[in-house]
């Protein structure tokens, strides 16, 4: 188990790494604007992708792990995807007509995306190829823009599009080899019925997409490109870090039923949050200098306000997971619903204010604490608080230290490198037992 989380854990950080990297090089050499497409691009896929899944992907997986029939279900999943994604094609071929921006051009790749099946491999227990899979998919679109606008300085934009179909597409290809499937099926008439079986589910991922990596798709109607390009390379960063958070999710997901497994999840993400706390809450300055190099200085607090987010998203990360193994479809549901709702009110709000910069974030923080309040009642309403908090004030020591190192030693890339030790030493001491049961 430990040589499997670790290859997941590596192909995933390396995708997330390249991801970073692109987006410093784009904001640094390429400006807001190339940045702004980009996050719009990138949402809209993320988008697509969550509603032609719609709650079937994970249905599809139970029966993968569990029946040896698993292909008859994968088939009839991969016809419905594929019939779903024509309609996806007709709304974005529509829009492209009406308002000719790039981004609608990826509503054009909804049955590359559907017939991709790497989701499969999962249920098949074989985590290490789809990881490496997925990190061939981020690769090659992300190194296309470094080296295109690096050697050539061409519109970098059309160059990433056809490298994320192709990227699609080889993915895709690669998935069924190794599942033992067919990469094409034909479309399924009937395919409403499949979708509407678990529509709830699907509801909630879609919600869910929109909450955070799809939120650029609705930013974009009310903020103008720069803002967005500038929230982009903030938003990566929590993009990964959320990553991070699904793989302490998907160590424990068989065991998530079992009492106090997602006290434990919950608290292995805190000990990470507070790992990440120190670049994005101690050391912010330090970080947005060496990332975007002055890009951000007006606006340097808003990376504290995203590590205060990725503090509520560490706070609950279980209690999704823990919703959806309990059969508990309408908490998950209201839950992300209510969020998004607000979140969609406070960005739209502050797109008519002289604040703007601020919608965004904002309107995740609030998306973010409606979510804690409504799935930690909804999952445990006597303990769900109490243990995290009480977790929180144990774990308060070290970093209570690291801001007085801050203090006294200033603020610098050598200081911040020296307090992540010290934090990894103290986690390695006093929580070695959850964070080596967290691994194996």
């Amino acid at each position: 188990m430990l040589k499997r989380v670790f290859w997941v854990a590596l192909f995933t950080g390396l995708s997330h790494l390249i991801s970073i990297i692109t987006i410093s090089y784009v904001l640094r050499n390429l400006g807001e604007a190339t940045s702004g497409y980009l996050g719009v691009i990138d949402s809209t896929i993320m988008l697509v992708a969550s509603i032609i899944s719609f709650g079937i992907q994970l249905a599809v997986n139970r029966n993968v792990a569990t029946k040896s029939s698993w292909k008859s279900n994968y088939k009839l999943a991969q016809s419905s995807r594929l019939m779903l994604s024509f309609f996806v094609i007709l709304v974005g071929g529509a829009s492209y007509i009406i308002n000719g921006e790039l981004s609608y051009l990826i509503y054009l790749f909804a049955p590359l995306i559907a017939l991709n099946g790497d989701y499969a491999l999962y249920g098949n227990g074989k985590p290490i190829i789809a990881s490496s899979l997925s990190f061939l998919r981020v690769a090659l679109p992300n190194l296309g823009i470094i080296i295109t606008g690096h050697f050539w300085g061409v519109d970098v934009l059309p160059v990433y599009i056809l490298l994320l179909a192709f990227g699609i597409l080889l993915v895709g290809l690669i998935s069924a080899y190794f599942n033992g499937v067919s990469y094409f099926y034909l479309p399924r008439k009937k395919f409403l019925k499949f979708y509407f079986k678990y529509s709830k589910v699907g509801v909630y991922q879609v919600a869910g997409v929109l909450l955070v990596p799809g939120i650029l798709v609705i930013a974009n109607w009310f903020y103008s490109i720069a803002i967005i390009g500038l929230i982009n390379g903030l938003l990566k960063l929590l993009i990964v870090y959320k990553g991070g958070l699904r793989i302490i999710v998907q160590t424990f997901f068989k065991e998530i039923k079992l009492e106090g497994t997602s006290a434990k999840i919950d608290k292995a993400s805190l000990l990470a949050w507070g790992a990440v706390s120190i670049p994005v809450l101690f050391f912010y300055d330090t970080t947005l200098n060496f990332l975007f190099k002055g890009i951000y200085d007006d606006v340097a607090l808003l990376l504290p306000l995203i590590g205060v987010i990725m503090f509520l998203s560490a706070f609950r990360n279980s209690a999704e997971a823990k919703a959806l193994i309990d059969r508990k479809d309408n908490l998950n549901l209201y839950a992300f619903l209510a969020a998004l709702a607000a979140e969609v009110f406070i960005i739209v709000l502050f797109s008519y204010s002289d604040h703007l910069i601020w919608g965004i974030p904002l309107g995740f923080l609030v998306g973010e604490i409606i979510l804690v309040l409504w799935l930690g009642f909804g999952v445990n309403k006597k303990h769900f608080f109490t243990n995290r908090l009480l977790f929180v004030a144990k774990l308060s020591p070290v970093l209570i230290i690291i801001f007085f190192c801050k203090l006294i030693f200033g603020s610098n890339l050598y200081i911040l490198v020296g307090c992540e030790i010290v934090y990894t030493l103290w986690i390695m001491i006093f929580y070695r037992k959850l964070v080596f049961d967290s691994l194996t």
